[in-house]
């Protein structure tokens, strides 16, 4: 399957219910988990929809009643029975298999693919990609600090932005 299908919708408008029935619909209709790949926005999205994919697969397979059931048996054109030994299958997979269930943030999927080509960038292999600005600014001013005294250049630069803020 090559096929990008993109969701875009605001805050509370059903976005992880959607997603889980399109995963739920990609896997038991025949597509393996681990080529499926689901980006979200924020970690909290990304463990809901794991646990969503992961509790509608176990409530089906364990005869529970589910509101994906008969979009799903409509998508895939399985009965019942089928569809249900279908999810119970489909979970044991994803969960011996758990490191493969490709459910992230987007963040965290740049930063695969930035240090998949690490060596092409320039980068150090260990580097670390930080979202947090307030961190980053923390960091930035402290290394500042440390290095005024050995820096007439930036401890003009300093006195005369001190100076304007002053005025």
């Amino acid at each position: 399957m090559d096929k990008l299908i993109i969701y875009k919708a605001s805050a509370g408008s059903g976005k992880t219910y959607k997603l889980t029935e399109e995963y739920l619909r990609l896997v038991l209709g025949g597509v393996p988990f681990h080529r499926i790949l689901a980006v979200t926005f924020t970690n909290k999205a990304t463990a809901e929809m794991k646990e969503r994919v992961t509790g509608v697969l176990d409530t089906l397979s364990s005869g529970g009643q589910s509101p994906y059931l008969n979009v799903l048996m409509d998508h895939t054109g399985m009965d019942e029975a089928s569809l249900r030994k279908k999810a119970g299958s489909v979970l044991d997979e994803i969960l011996h298999n758990y490191s493969r269930f490709s459910v992230g943030t987007i963040d965290s999927f740049f930063q695969g693919i930035i240090r998949g080509f690490a060596r092409e960038t320039g980068l150090q292999s260990g580097f670390e990609l930080e979202l947090d600005n307030t961190r980053i600014l923390h960091k930035v001013t402290d290394l500042l600090i440390a290095g005024i005294e050995d820096n007439s250049d930036l401890q003009k630069w300093l006195g005369r932005f001190a100076e304007s803020r002053i005025r």
